[in-house]
């Protein structure tokens, strides 16, 4: 810890937002949620790039820490920057709650037009179709 002697006393303190933490905490689980419906109760596909080349690589697990992960850094950029101009990160939190909402209010109006339940493709078939020609 000698290279970092501000640590304890950071997390000594009280965070600045835990009530927007606890909404961005909840969308992000909602929006989770959400994107193993879609895919794994109706064959949808995950169109966020990055999220998709996530599960590709470490399947749902690998989405759930790759979300933890984004909880914690948008967490700890409002605690930094909040230290030291606090309405910028009050918006920043806002927007990240915002931004978060958004697959999830979309993912969520997709539902109820699923015609019929599809059965998710197995998982020898999407290899061979990531396997290049």
């Amino acid at each position: 810890m000698s290279g970092f002697p501000a640590l304890p006393r950071l997390l000594r303190r009280p965070v600045l937002f835990p009530d927007r933490y606890a909404w961005y905490v909840l969308v992000c689980f909602l929006d989770l949620i959400v994107t193993n419906t879609i895919l794994a109760h109706f064959g949808g596909i995950e169109v966020n790039g990055i999220a998709h080349r996530v599960i590709e690589l470490g399947g749902f697990g690998g989405l759930i820490a790759f979300k933890c992960a984004s909880v914690v850094l948008v967490v700890t950029i409002c605690e930094v920057v909040g230290r030291r101009r606090e309405p910028l990160a009050r918006r920043v939190s806002e927007w990240a709650i915002a931004i978060s909402a958004i697959p999830v209010v979309v993912g969520l109006m997709q539902i109820p037009f699923e015609s019929e339940h599809v059965e998710p493709r197995p998982r020898a078939q999407l290899l061979v179709w990531l396997q290049p020609d």
